[in-house]
């Protein structure tokens, strides 16, 4: 997950924001009713408020990765990706990113340790005994990479995004360097649309259906999708390629039933109608949508632990019956907004703060040949 104001914080997309928020919520009702929790609830409820509200949860994860394409591009659209902005960027990106994330993990190694007193059961974090080794690869982002499993199982996502930024600048630099010999247009096509029809076999033969993995690759046609609907959005891809690519995308989501691939899709025609039409930085602009935007990020990595304390407690009080699951749902819902607030507020309000400081050099866009201001030729 990223937050909109990145690069330029004039202009707040309060859309992307409410998506954001929103996307986070739904994760959190898919990780209520795991491990056989709300059972006695969700015997009572029909399938169509069951499947979208509960079981499709994990589908907030694929909004996460278009929002993150179309933000990072905004972020880098009049940027030169040379060695210098690189690293000023990856690191305003790693300072962003990492306070909350390093508060989760103390959140959730210290909730494992408490449950795992009150079970008498030993302390192994997602089933893996805790190791220094293991603890250092999550301080870098790496544990998946090196065959560690996660502390806490939302974690897998914030490699991936830290790839896909890594990716798309190297795809931006190479562009640019053609762009010396090439119009902006024809270098950009020359590197992204081979990177798009690359990143579409996953979804289309490869990996269809797949919903997570350790590296970027076989989700990277998500990200995409986001950075092609903005260039799109600023008129500076052309619509029509971009919906075939998208078009083809959806029929693959359809015929392998993939929901993580529709999703993609769908967000991101999402954003670039309501780009077109004006309204990313009006639309969904109430106060409740903006809560729920500035604290998705640390209600996302925080919710896990402290749902499986409520629900654990709530069941030892109470019982468990279909009231009990209310009960316990809603309770964990305010506990772990309450907590998402409190480190938003404490650890991930001053590291957006703290991200600013770090200037990025100052650069002009790279002048293609022919000097064409967009991708569209």
């Amino acid at each position: 997950m990223s937050h909109s104001a990145i690069s330029t914080p004039k202009i707040r997309f309060h859309f992307i924001d409410a998506l954001r928020g929103l996307a986070a919520l739904w994760v959190v009702l898919f990780h209520a009713h795991l491990e056989e929790r709300l059972d006695s609830l969700e015997r009572l409820l029909p399938n169509w408020i069951d499947a979208p509200m509960f079981q499709w949860g994990s589908l907030g994860v694929p909004v996460f990765f278009v929002l993150s394409g179309f933000v990072i591009a905004h972020s880098l659209r009049n940027a030169t990706i040379n060695l210098p902005y690189f690293q000023q960027f990856a690191l305003r990106r790693l300072i962003r990113l990492t306070p909350p994330y390093y508060v989760s993990i103390v959140i959730t190694l210290l909730f494992s340790l408490m449950a795992a007193y009150a079970k008498r059961q030993p302390f192994e974090p997602m089933g893996q005994v805790v190791s220094i080794e293991r603890f250092l690869a999550h301080l870098v982002y790496i544990q998946e990479l090196v065959g560690f499993t996660n502390f806490n199982d939302v974690y897998w996502t914030l490699g991936l995004e830290i790839q896909s930024y890594v990716l798309l600048c190297a795809l931006l630099s190479v562009a640019q360097g053609l762009m010396r010999r090439y119009s902006e247009a024809m270098a950009h096509k020359i590197v992204f649309v081979p990177m798009a029809l690359f990143a579409a076999v996953y979804p289309v033969v490869l990996a269809p259906g797949l919903g997570r993995s350790v590296i970027i690759l076989p989700l990277f046609y998500s990200f995409l999708l986001g950075v092609f609907a903005h260039w799109c959005w600023q008129k500076k891809f052309d619509r029509g390629w971009f919906y075939a690519y998208s078009g083809a995308l959806f029929g693959a989501g359809i015929s392998h039933q993939a929901g993580f691939t529709l999703m993609s899709v769908g967000v991101a025609l999402l954003l670039l109608e309501v780009g077109r039409a004006g309204q990313l930085a009006d639309l969904l602009k109430g106060s409740a949508f903006r809560f729920l935007g500035d604290v998705s990020y640390s209600l996302f990595l925080t919710h896990t632990p402290i749902m499986g304390v409520v629900f654990f407690m709530g069941y030892r009080i109470f019982g468990v019956s279909a009231l009990t699951d209310v009960l316990c749902l809603l309770g964990s819902i305010a506990v772990c907004l309450a907590v998402g607030t409190i480190v938003w507020h404490f650890a991930e309000k001053p590291a957006i703060a703290w991200s600013q400081t770090v200037k990025l050099p100052n650069s002009t866009p790279v002048q293609s040949k022919a000097h064409r201001g967009d991708l569209k030729e």
